[in-house]
C-alpha cells in the first residue's frame, strides 16, 4: 500500500464539504447569520426579519415592520457592502426588503 500526500484537517473539511455539496447551504446560514447579527443604528436587523431567503446573488428578507422596512430602503447599498465585506467576496449582488 502507498502512502498518499497528508493533508491538514481543513483541506479535508473542504474536500468533504465538495464533495457533499454543502457549500451552497453553508454559504446561506453564513448569510442569514450575519444579516441577523448587523445592526443599523439601534436597529437589530434580526428582530424586524420573520423570513430570508438567497438565490442567485439576490437576498430577499420579509420583514415584520414596515417603518424598519422604509427607513432601510435608503441604506441597501451601505448593508451590501458591509455583509459582502464580512463574507470576503461579493456573493450578495443585491438585497429585496419585503
Amino acid at each position: 500500500m502507498k502512502r498518499e500526500r497528508t493533508k491538514s484537517l481543513g483541506e479535508a473539511i473542504a474536500a468533504y464539504v465538495e464533495e457533499s455539496r454543502l457549500g451552497e447551504g453553508l454559504l446561506r446560514t453564513r448569510i442569514f447569520g450575519l444579516w441577523d447579527e448587523l445592526r443599523v443604528g439601534s436597529v437589530r436587523l434580526g428582530d424586524y426579519t420573520s423570513q430570508h431567503s438567497f438565490r442567485a446573488g439576490v437576498l430577499s428578507c420579509k420583514m415584520r415592520s414596515s417603518v424598519v422596512r422604509a427607513h432601510l430602503q435608503f441604506q441597501l447599498e451601505d448593508i451590501r457592502t458591509q455583509l459582502n465585506t464580512r463574507l470576503g467576496e461579493a456573493y450578495i449582488r443585491q438585497i429585496k426588503l419585503n
